[in-house]
């Protein structure tokens, strides 16, 4: 019993503060100026908020009585009448749930003032029935023989009693008519025993039923306190008006801009008439606005935003807010949260701050760039001493900015400008006027640098100089790519002179191998002069192919990735090699017996090739002995090889090696061997791009390159692509085709060489063509308009003067669509010509080219209807 006293007593300062708070929210109470009229409504309010408390206390009071009923009956169980009980506990329930259907309406029907004693009416039934079913309990649950059945009947009517005192309280004839009910037959049931032991639970539970009254009454009386103290706040509403009137003075008469905000969903409450002047809005259109509507930050923003000013963890904000034409201004927002109509606000004061921002964004640009220029940039005072240096100042000369500042830039002199050079640039800067210039510069590792220097003079409001601003550019690189466009410019020369030298020299070796072929047809059983015949027209056809690698070599054209042999192409490579490197210098060159497909540029592969074998050439010119090695393997990379290279993906790889004996690579060197520009030959020699060209070559193609060496023992460059999976692919060398004879077909020969001319006419008809020729286009046009009938074919040389072969025939198609053609040139094909060069429907012929698929070329176009 005392611990449910304790609970009843502690809850009475619980509902002191509900009730309180409950009064304090109170909107249907009628408010006037005067005391009478407060003491005239007085104890409706009081009757009103008491109903209202003890209608909230009742559905968990419901449900605790039902709970301790159903309990009770089973702790009975075995004692009394099974009938007797069900029908007590069924009488029990019907009661509570019309409590809680009491309950249910009132909250529904939210009763006013007025009908405040007929709910009460309603709820004392209620109580009072539920009272009375607790009241009978020990008239028919009550064993004399049992004592600690009588010992748990009194424990639950403790219990309900003490729960009575929080959830009854608020009106003493609820709660001091339910007590009655409830603990009055107890304490007689015990008397009517009359034992030593009954008579004492007699007293205690009427010093309980006195204990408990008491604190019922005690939580009735601050109920009326806490009423008492809602209406005597009241009485100071007026003085509160005041108040207002003179905030709201305030309020509207402040020139700062002031908004106050709700600080739950952001909608302007309220707005001075500064803040229409400066948003551009009325007022009734402030109101209708939600500060998102204002703020550019996004809605999750503001809300974060506003929990910081709410909770008064920040006070202070810069945001971007619309004005009413779109205009968007920075603002300063000071914001914290105030009480405004018994809610609580945000009440911010804004002010315009656009200027002052684009003057700090202006003066932070400015930092920023000089901060996080290329440039180093280096302020001094009036008489040279450095003040401020920027990051890229460190980088470039090596010099931290504790190291410099307090002195003169002099520490950067290398020696190379004159005295002179310098008292020219203090004369022109100390007089006012800018200074540039080129120089050279010492960085802190004794290393020198070239650099391009400009140092302006900064004035104050009067035109006195106070500082000096010097901007400095390292031109190291600049001059790098200067010699790297020159590389360009003779790569370029190189190509156009090769292009115009592989004409001549194509129409050339055509003639020479024309003229072979007629030679060894002619000469019948001489196998000798056959053999030498023979040779001399192999070394044609090699020359020919070495004029194309000279083309592919100086080509500047796209990068192609098609599947080729390399097995095949490093042999045609190697022939191009051989002549490139001395005879004094041992070359072999060692290949598997498998074809070995890979995908790459076969150009830029064999421009990688000829550098790696021009650098062993040059490593092994002062050696005994020289030796260069070319081979090309299969290689499966083991798991060190895949450690060392994480890059790698394929599991199996081309490996080329080009080893020499030479003078090797240093450590040092070994470190920047395949950085642009780098080298360690002598002026003159080299540029420095080769085996950048090959690292990066191979790199684009998926391609790993590595090196092994030492000094004076040799080095091996190692070269990995990666395998495809085809095994097989024809070769690129082309083998002799046989000769198919024509049957006195005539075929118009247009070619501006005369030589070339005459041998193709004696080679055509050789076997077996007749042969009509003329020296350009124009006189091929005529010769064709007269002879169309009886010619079957042209073979139309591409490059002639007064017109060339592809306007030509494009006149010669005017005649008849139909007519077959065949070009030839001695150009290249890819770059030279690419711009005059027929239709991909034509054929177009090499020079010099083989008389086997000449004549090949020239029966499969003649079969072709």
């Amino acid at each position: 019993m005392s611990a449910f006293f304790c609970a009843s007593y502690k809850s009475l300062f619980w509902q002191k503060d509900c009730l309180y708070i409950l009064i304090m929210s109170q909107k249907k109470l009628p408010r006037t100026s005067t005391d009478s009229d407060w003491e005239e409504k007085w104890g409706e309010a009081v009757l009103h908020e008491q109903i209202k408390l003890l209608y909230e206390a009742s559905p968990l009071s419901v449900f605790a009585t039902i709970l301790i009923a159903t309990v009770l009956v089973i702790i009975q169980w075995k004692v009394f009448d099974h009938q007797l009980l069900l029908a007590w506990l069924g009488a029990f329930v019907a009661v509570s749930l019309y409590r809680a259907g009491l309950f249910v309406s009132y909250r529904k029907v939210e009763p006013d003032i007025s009908q405040s004693l007929k709910w009460e009416s309603y709820f004392l039934a209620g109580s009072t029935a539920a009272g009375l079913f607790w009241g009978i309990t020990p008239f028919i649950m009550f064993e004399e023989a049992l004592v600690t059945h009588q010992a748990f009947l009194a424990f639950v009517a403790a219990g309900m009693s003490a729960g009575a005192v929080s959830s009854l309280s608020p009106r003493r004839m609820a709660v001091f008519s339910f007590l009655t009910i409830v603990l009055l037959p107890l304490i007689l049931r015990f008397v009517m025993v009359g034992d030593e032991m009954s008579i004492s639970m007699a007293i205690m539970i009427s010093l309980f039923f006195i204990l408990v009254s008491v604190n019922a009454n005690r939580i009735y009386l601050n109920t009326h306190q806490n009423i008492t103290l809602r209406m005597q706040s009241q009485k100071n509403e007026e003085a509160l008006k005041a108040s207002e009137i003179r905030f709201r003075q305030l309020f509207e008469g402040n020139r700062s801009v002031e908004l106050i905000i709700d600080s739950n969903s952001g909608q302007i409450i309220d707005a001075n008439p500064a803040a229409e002047r400066f948003y551009g809005y009325a007022r009734e259109q402030l109101l209708a606005l939600n500060i998102t509507d204002i703020n550019t930050l996004s809605d999750e923003e503001i809300k974060a935003e506003m929990a910081l000013a709410r909770s008064e963890h920040r006070n202070h904000f810069i945001f971007k807010h619309r004005l009413a034409n779109g205009d968007l201004r920075d603002v300063e927002v000071h914001s914290g949260p105030i009480e405004w109509s018994q809610q609580e606000v945000l009440y911010s004061i804004i002010h315009d701050v656009t200027a002052r921002i684009e003057a700090e964004d202006k003066l932070r640009k400015l930092s920023q760039a000089v901060e996080q220029a290329g440039e180093s940039v280096v302020i001094t005072d009036n008489q040279g001493v450095i003040e401020y240096v920027n990051p890229s100042f460190s980088k470039i000369t090596g010099y931290a900015a504790s190291e410099v500042i307090g002195k003169n830039p002099r520490v950067l002199k290398s020696g190379r400008q004159s005295k002179a050079f310098y008292e020219e640039m203090w004369a022109s800067i100390s007089s006012g006027k800018l200074w540039q210039g080129q120089l050279i510069e010492r960085r802190k590792d004794g290393s020198l640098f070239p650099s391009s220097l400009s140092i302006a003079p900064i004035f104050d409001e009067n035109r006195v100089i106070t500082h000096y601003v010097g901007v400095q550019q390292d031109m190291t690189e600049h001059e790098l790519l200067e010699n790297k466009f020159r590389q360009a410019q003779k790569m370029e020369a190189l190509g156009t002179l090769v292009g115009g030298i592989a004409h001549d020299f194509n129409n050339m070796l055509a003639g020479i191998t024309g003229n072979l072929y007629l030679a060894k047809k002619r000469l019948g059983d001489m196998p000798d002069v056959q053999k030498k015949l023979e040779n001399i027209d192999d070394l044609s056809f090699r020359a020919a192919e070495m004029i194309k690698q000279l083309l592919m070599f100086a080509r500047q054209g796209s990068v192609e990735s098609l599947p080729f042999g390399l097995t095949s192409f490093i042999k045609e490579v190697s022939r191009l090699s051989e002549a490139s490197i001395p005879e004094n210098i041992t070359f072999t060159i060692k290949t598997c017996p498998e074809e070995l497909v890979v995908r790459g540029d076969t150009t830029q592969l064999q421009q990688s090739i000829m550098n790696l074998l021009n650098n062993a050439r040059d490593a092994v010119a002062s050696v005994e002995n020289p030796a260069i090695r070319l081979v090309l393997d299969e290689f499966r990379p083991d798991q060190y090889f895949l450690n060392k290279h994480p890059e790698c993906s394929s599991s199996l790889f081309a490996r080329m090696m080009v080893q020499d004996n030479g003078c090797g690579i240093s450590d040092v060197d070994k470190e920047h061997i395949f950085e642009p520009f780098y080298t360690t030959k002598e002026v003159g020699i080299g540029t420095g791009l080769g085996l950048s060209m090959v690292y990066g070559a191979i790199e684009s193609q998926g391609g790993l390159v590595e090196v092994e060496s030492n000094a004076d023992v040799g080095t091996i460059f190692y070269i990995y692509l990666p395998l495809m999976e085809e095994k097989e692919m024809m070769s690129s060398i082309e083998v002799a085709e046989e000769v198919i004879s024509g049957n006195g077909e005539l075929i118009l020969l247009c070619d501006d060489n005369a030589d070339i001319r005459e041998t193709t006419c004696d080679v055509l008809e050789s076997i077996g063509y007749k042969t009509v020729t003329a020296s350009d286009g124009l006189e091929a046009v005529e010769l064709y308009r007269a002879k169309q009938k009886d010619i079957s074919m042209i073979v139309m040389d591409v490059v002639m003067p007064r017109l060339g072969g592809v306007k030509a025939v494009e006149r010669i198609m005017e005649i008849n669509p139909n007519v077959k053609v065949l070009f030839a040139t001695g150009y290249d094909k890819d770059e030279t010509l690419k711009s005059e060069m027929p239709s991909e429907e034509h054929v177009v012929l090499s020079k010099p080219y083989d008389i086997g698929h000449l004549s090949q070329v020239i029966h499969e176009h003649l079969e072709k209807e």
